[in-house]
């Protein structure tokens, strides 16, 4: 992604709130961002004190709670996913006792953004682009004739002598977004409102959370309904709207410097 000089800055979009009672799955839920409190946080394969360990928090670290459970003990066992260690690790599923779960504030931006975590979301985004082309013309034949293009050359931000070309094209509930210059062109919008066009590998109407978390790992922030993901640019975002514990609307953007 050359033609990028800042920040990828990506948004998921999902209505969670903590849940008191168990639900028959953890995919009918919608999560919520927390931190870690404590330290030598154990993650467990089963929600108790005596399930196998099959990771451990050092305290500080974001996570996602997918679902809780509440047994014998004080606090509830809360599912989470995050990446261990934060934010090289790979991304762990597990068990942690409520006691050391606490919400983050919301729209507050935390965590920092390197390795395996800004990774997952640059290969989140080559998938997307080799899906729908770089270019218009990669998309028609991929998709096939649109319901209506739009271009529009505007000069560049810099230089008014470089001319940039903005092309959208709608599909049945479809919108895709092209730049190109004389230098580089690329994909920098998707939003998917029905249908079964897949983003990434596993962002698409109908995906659960948990789809979608294992793709792109913990998010940095919330918003009320907005989860969102940052990598070491400054130009993407994604949003991915949730309700009953399933995706609504998808919408990648990016915006360029």
């Amino acid at each position: 992604m050359a033609m990028f000089t800042g920040k990828l800055k990506v948004y998921l979009a999902v209505v969670g709130l903590f849940f008191a009672a168990p639900a028959a799955c953890p995919e009918e839920m919608d999560p919520v961002l927390v931190r870690i409190t404590g330290s030598s946080v154990n993650i467990r394969a089963e929600a108790s004190r005596t399930g196998r360990v099959i990771g451990r928090f050092s305290g500080g670290e974001t996570a996602v709670v997918l679902r809780e459970e509440q047994g014998a003990d004080p606090f509830p066992w809360s599912l989470v996913i995050a990446r261990v260690p934060y934010p090289d690790g790979p991304v762990v599923e597990g068990w942690v006792y409520g006691q050391y779960v606490e919400p983050l504030p919301q729209g507050e931006w935390s965590g920092s953004v390197s390795g395996a975590q800004g990774l997952a979301f640059d290969s989140f985004y080559l998938a997307t682009q080799e899906r729908f082309g770089s270019t218009p013309e990669e998309a028609v034949r991929k998709l096939g004739k649109p319901l209506s293009r739009n271009d529009r050359e505007v000069p560049g931000r810099h230089d008014p002598s470089y001319k940039v070309t903005f092309t959208e094209l709608s599909y049945p509930g479809l919108e895709l977004r092209y730049f190109s210059t004389k230098d580089s062109r690329a994909l920098i919008g998707a939003r998917v409102t029905e249908g079964d066009y897949l983003l990434g590998r596993a962002v698409r109407l109908d995906a659960s959370p948990r789809q979608v978390l294992l793709e792109l790992g913990p998010p940095q922030f919330q918003d009320g309904a907005v989860f969102g993901w940052s990598d070491e640019a400054d130009y993407a975002s994604l949003e991915v709207t949730f309700s009953g514990g399933k995706a609504l609307l998808v919408d990648f953007s990016v915006v360029l410097d």
